[in-house]
């Protein structure tokens, strides 16, 4: 029995030796033993050979001093000149609301009150010469 337990650790001992040199021997190739990588012809999106290296530099690189400018210089902002305050502007009329349609004939359109809209579609003028717009039944004018 004692020379069971004295050899269980000399065998774990070798044991893990040989497995560590098994993963050894398993490494990839060094770079400069594996090809370029270069396209499969038949698929495009696989590699001609695995494992592969990537492709020397056309040049070698060089190195170049970094320039970081100056932010330019914030000028004063423009002195506001002062404006005369406008008139006051006519008032815009508010649209009506739309009217129902009562009759139409080749001329234009009569509403239930029996205002006349002249013109021919969708777009017409009321007695006031503002545009009003047909929408089915109803007539609005702005």
């Amino acid at each position: 029995m004692k020379t069971m337990i004295k050899t269980i650790p000399a065998l774990a001992c070798a044991m893990w030796l040989l497995a560590g040199g098994h993963a050894w021997a398993q490494e990839p190739a060094a770079p400069d033993q594996l090809p370029v990588c270069q396209l499969d012809p038949r698929d495009s999106g696989k590699l001609a050979v695995e494992p592969c290296r990537p492709a020397p530099p056309v040049q070698p690189r060089r190195s170049v001093a970094q320039v970081i400018g100056r932010m330019p210089v914030q000028r004063a902002a423009p002195p506001v000149v002062p404006m005369a305050p406008l008139p006051p502007s006519p008032a815009m009329p508010i649209p009506r609301a739309p009217q129902p349609i009562g009759a139409c004939d080749t001329g234009g359109c009569r509403d239930a009150a029996g205002a006349r809209y002249n013109g021919a579609g969708n777009a017409t003028l009321d007695a006031n010469g503002r545009i009003c717009h047909r929408n089915g039944a109803f007539m609005q004018c702005f």
